[in-house]
C-alpha cells in the first residue's frame, strides 16, 4: 500500500491496502475499474521464439476478453498482457478487403502503421464476420463452477464484478478521478466546469475520514435545473446545513411534486448559491468524503467540485448499467420509508441521511454479504447472461427459491456465456461502427450497440464522441472495399495474385551465365548457403544458360547479391542480380524502408550454421534475447537472432566480425518476425520471362473468369489503390496506441486498440495473411482519435 508523509494515502490507490500481500479468495479479482498501483504501464509481450506461430480468432478473442473482463476469465495462453487493470477499453478496427499482402506490397504507404507498431502476429483465416465472431465467442473461465463452490458464479453479479468478494475499507469505495469523469462528475480543469467552485479539499483520504451526506432539491429555470434547497448531514447523522436557496434566474417550474418547494417558501429567501457554497466549504473538513445518491447531479447543481465522493447509486449497481432509486434501496436495505407519497415533495436531509446509512451499511458488510442478503429482494435472483448470438433471443429467468442454490439450477451453462452479452450485463455494451448491412441508424436495443456510417470519416467522428463510454468498440473502415465495388467481381482475386507475385519477385535473383554442364542441383548447392530456397529454374532459351532462383525469405536474395556475385560455379564466374520489372523498380527504396522497420531493429538474419553452437557464436557479440531456427536444409541452418541492444547488432554486422563468424553469413533482418515465409502460399503467379517482362498464364485466367476484366479499369484501380492505402493509414485511431494483427488468408484487416486508464494503447489486425502489430506509444487519456 502506498503511503504518504502525513500518514494518509491516495484514495485511488487505497484498494490495494488489503490485497497487496494476499491471494484473492475464490479466484475473484478486484474490479478492473479500481486504479491500483502496479509496476509500470500495461504492456503486451510474446516470446520472440513464438512470434512466428499463427494465432486463431479464438486466441484473439481470448486476449480481448481478458483485456475487457480481467481475471474472471482465463489469461491468454499465447501471450501476456501485463497490468490489465490499467486498461479502460478495447477498440477493434477492421479494414474491409485489405489483406496482409496489401500491407506489405504497399508497405511504403503505411508510414504511421509500420512506425508505431512494434510487434506483429499472424492470424489464421477465419470464416464469417469477424466482429460477430468476437462478440459471440464463449467466455473462457479462470476457474470452474462446481456444486461445492457455487458462489464463484457470482462473478457476473454487477456488484461483485465491480468490487470483488472481499470486504474492503472505506477509502476503497471513494470514486477515482476516472470513475468520476465517466459518471459526469464535475472535475477541476474540465471545459464545462470553469465557473465551478472547488472546495479546496485534498484528495488524500484515510479509512477514518469523515462521511458527509449531501442532497439537493431543484427547480426549473430558463437555464435548466437550479438549486432551491441544500442539506448536509455529518458523520453522526446530525443535519448541519439545511438552507433554502434563491435561484439566479426566474423560476419556470417549482417541481413541487419532487422538491417540495413552493413559491411562498422562496418569497423571502435571500440566500444565494454563492452563500451556500461558502458555508459548505467552511463545514467540510480537509479530508471529508461526500456521500449521496446520483451525487453528480447535486454537485453540478451546486456548481462545486469535490475530489472525494461515494455515490450509493454506483455502490448498489444494477445489471446493464441501471441504477436503483434511493427510495427502493432505503426500503430494502434500511427497512425505512422515505419520500412518502403522503408528503408533498422530498426531504433532502432525510435523503442525505439515507444515502449516508446505505454507504455505511455497504462498507461494513462488504459486497459479498450485501449480495447474499439481498440478492432475491433487490436484484430479483442470480446474475444472468443472455446466451444468444446476434439478434437472438434471450432466456427468461425461472422462479427462484434460494438465491445461492439457484445459481446452479437456472440460467444457461457457464460454457455458453458469450463475450458481447457479458459486456452488456456490465452496463458496457459493445459499439459497432461502419457501413453495416441492413442498418439504417444506430440502435441500442440489441445485445450491442450498432451504428451505420456513410463514410470512414463518419466512423471516426462517431468513435471520437463515444469511445470513452464503451469498453469494446468495433470499427469498420471500407474505403478500399468501396473502390473494389466498381470493378469486375473477379478483379479482387486477380489483383491479390498480382500483388503476391510482386512480393515473391523481390525474393528472386538471376544467376549466370552458367556452364552448359551446370544443373539445378549445382545452383542449389551454391545458393542455399544464403538461405532457404523456394525454387530453382534454369533458363535454356537465352543465349547462355542462366538460373532463376527464388528464396523463401527476402534476406536470402539480399545475401546472394552481396556474397555470391563473382563466385565461381563449375569454373565459371557468375553474376547475381535482381530482376528488373514493373513491380521491382522501387526495390532499393522498399528494402531501405524494411531496414528501418522498428520490429527488426535488434534482429539479424544468420545462415550457413552447420553446428549446434549457434547460440555460442552469436553470444560473443552481445547477450541475445532469443533465437529462432528456421526449417533446415540438410545440415545447414538458418536463424533469426534478437539481441538486447542495437550495439550488438552493429558489432555483428561489422566486417571485422567475419573471422569470428566463420562460415556463418549475417545481414540485418528484413522479414518481420511473425512471417515464416515472405508471402503466403497462393495460386502460382506469373513467372518472369528471359527478358524482363511478365507472361500471363491465359488458361488459368480463363478458368477463374478473369479474361473479361476491363484492363483500363484495372489499371485505374491499381493507380488509386496506393492512395487509398495511404488514407487508411492516416485514419487509424492513433491517439489510442495500437497493436496490429494482420490476418493470414484473404479476408480483411482487423485492428485492436487497448485504451489505458490514464494512458491509452491499442492492437491492430491486418489481413491477407493476417499479421499483428503492437506498439508502446502511450498518450494521455482524454485525447480522442483523430
Amino acid at each position: 500500500m502506498a503511503k504518504v508523509s502525513n500518514g494518509k494515502r491516495k484514495r485511488d490507490l487505497s484498494p490495494a491496502s488489503e490485497d497487496s500481500n494476499n491471494k484473492r479468495s475464490n479466484g475473484l479479482p478486484s474490479p478492473p475499474t479500481q486504479a491500483l498501483r502496479t509496476k509500470g504501464p500495461p504492456r503486451f509481450t510474446r516470446c520472440f521464439e513464438h512470434l512466428h506461430e499463427a494465432i486463431s480468432l479464438s486466441d484473439l478473442s481470448e486476449l480481448l476478453q481478458y483485456a475487457a473482463l480481467g481475471k474472471t476469465v482465463t489469461q491468454p495462453s499465447w501471450c501476456r498482457l501485463h497490468h490489465q487493470r490499467k486498461l479502460s477499453g478495447v477498440t477493434v478496427t477492421i479494414l474491409d478487403d485489405v489483406t496482409q499482402v496489401h500491407f506489405y506490397r504497399y508497405y511504403p504507404q503505411f508510414k504511421n502503421l509500420r512506425r508505431r507498431y512494434t510487434t506483429r502476429c499472424t492470424l489464421l483465416p477465419c470464416a464469417g464476420d469477424v466482429s460477430s465472431s468476437i462478440l459471440n465467442s464463449a467466455l473462457s473461465y479462470a476457474d470452474t463452477v462446481t456444486s461445492e463452490n457455487p458462489k464463484s458464479d457470482l462473478r457476473w453479479h454487477p456488484v461483485i464484478r465491480k468490487f470483488g468478494l472481499k470486504t474492503r475499507r472505506l477509502s476503497a469505495y471513494v470514486l477515482t478521478a476516472e470513475e468520476m469523469s465517466k459518471n459526469k462528475f464535475p472535475l477541476k480543469g474540465a471545459p464545462d466546469c470553469k465557473a465551478f467552485v472547488c472546495t479546496g479539499k485534498d484528495d488524500h483520504v484515510t479509512d477514518n475520514s469523515p462521511l458527509y451526506g449531501l442532497d439537493c432539491e431543484m427547480c426549473l429555470t430558463k437555464m435548466g435545473q437550479e438549486v432551491t434547497r441544500v442539506s448536509l448531514v455529518d458523520s453522526s447523522g446530525q443535519c448541519v446545513l439545511d438552507e433554502l436557496v434563491k435561484p439566479q434566474n426566474p423560476i419556470l417550474n417549482y417541481l413541487t411534486r419532487f422538491s417540495g418547494i413552493t413559491k411562498d417558501m422562496l418569497a423571502r429567501v435571500t440566500t444565494q448559491l454563492s452563500d451556500v457554497q461558502s458555508k459548505l466549504i467552511q463545514l467540510l473538513p480537509q479530508d471529508a468524503i461526500l456521500v449521496g445518491h446520483s451525487l453528480d447531479c447535486d454537485l453540478r447543481a451546486l456548481q462545486m467540485i469535490h475530489p472525494n465522493v461515494i455515490d450509493t447509486s454506483l455502490l448498489y449497481k444494477r445489471e446493464y448499467g441501471g441504477r436503483f432509486k434511493l427510495k427502493v434501496l432505503a426500503e430494502v436495505i434500511l427497512k425505512k420509508e422515505i419520500q412518502s407519497e403522503e408528503r408533498k415533495g422530498h426531504d433532502p436531509s432525510e435523503d442525505a441521511l439515507a444515502a449516508l446509512e446505505l454507504a455505511r451499511y455497504f462498507i461494513s458488510k462488504g459486497p459479498q454479504q450485501v449480495v447474499d442478503l439481498h440478492l432475491q429482494e433487490l436484484w430479483g435472483g442470480p446474475p444472468r447472461l443472455p446466451d444468444s448470438p446476434v439478434n437472438g433471443s434471450s432466456h427468461t429467468s425461472p422462479t427462484l427459491t434460494s438465491p445461492l442454490a439457484s445459481l446452479m439450477s437456472s440460467g444457461p451453462p457457464i460454457s455458453r456465456l458469450t463475450f458481447g452479452p457479458a459486456l452488456l450485463k456490465m452496463g458496457q455494451p459493445a459499439l459497432q461502427l461502419g457501413r453495416l448491412a441492413g442498418i439504417d441508424s444506430h440502435s441500442s436495443n440489441e445485445l450491442w450497440r450498432r451504428q451505420s456510417c456513410s463514410s470512414d470519416r463518419k466512423v471516426l467522428e462517431a468513435l471520437r464522441r463515444q469511445v470513452q463510454s464503451h469498453s469494446l468498440c468495433l470499427l469498420q473502415l471500407s474505403s478500399y472495399a468501396q473502390l473494389l465495388t466498381h470493378t469486375h467481381p473477379s478483379y479482387t482475386h486477380r489483383n491479390l495474385r498480382k500483388l503476391m507475385g510482386g512480393l515473391r519477385e523481390m525474393c528472386v535473383v538471376y544467376v549466370g551465365p552458367l556452364s552448359p554442364e551446370c544443373t539445378e542441383r549445382d545452383v542449389k548447392r551454391l545458393c542455399s548457403s544464403c538461405g532457404a530456397l523456394r525454387s530453382v529454374r534454369l533458363l535454356s532459351s537465352t543465349h547462355r544458360v542462366h538460373a532463376v532462383v527464388e528464396y523463401e525469405l527476402l534476406e536470402g536474395a539480399v545475401l546472394a547479391v552481396e556474397r555470391l556475385n563473382g563466385c565461381e560455379l563449375l569454373g565459371c564466374p557468375v553474376k547475381v542480380q535482381r530482376p528488373v520489372g514493373e513491380l521491382t523498380l522501387d526495390t532499393e527504396e522498399y528494402l531501405y524502408d524494411l531496414f528501418e522497420d522498428a520490429l527488426n531493429e535488434r534482429v539479424i538474419y544468420a545462415t550457413g550454421v552447420t553446428t549446434d553452437d549457434l547460440q555460442m557464436t552469436m553470444d560473443q557479440f552481445g547477450p541475445t534475447e532469443g533465437v529462432r531456427l528456421l526449417p533446415q536444409q540438410k545440415k545447414r541452418k538458418h536463424a533469426f537472432v534478437k539481441y538486447h541492444s542495437t550495439e550488438a547488432v552493429e558489432v555483428t554486422l561489422d566486417p571485422s566480425a567475419e573471422p569470428s563468424l566463420g562460415q556463418v553469413k549475417v545481414c540485418r533482418a528484413l522479414t518481420p518476425p511473425h512471417l515464416c515465409t515472405w508471402v503466403p502460399d497462393a495460386p502460382e503467379t506469373p513467372h518472369s520471362n528471359g527478358e524482363n517482362g511478365v507472361t500471363e498464364d491465359r488458361r488459368d485466367r480463363q478458368e477463374v473468369g478473369e479474361e473479361d476484366v476491363d484492363e483500363e479499369l484495372e489499371a485505374e484501380v491499381d493507380m488509386k489503390t496506393a492512395g487509398v492505402m495511404r488514407k487508411l493509414d492516416s485514419k487509424f485511431p492513433w491517439r489510442v496506441s495500437t497493436w496490429p494483427v494482420l490476418p493470414r488468408g484473404q479476408t480483411e484487416v482487423n485492428c485492436l486498440t487497448f485504451r489505458l486508464k490514464g494512458t491509452q494503447r491499442n492492437i491492430q489486425n491486418t489481413d491477407g495473411r493476417k499479421d499483428t502489430h503492437l506498439h508502446d506509444d502511450l498518450t494521455e487519456k482524454g485525447h480522442a482519435p483523430p
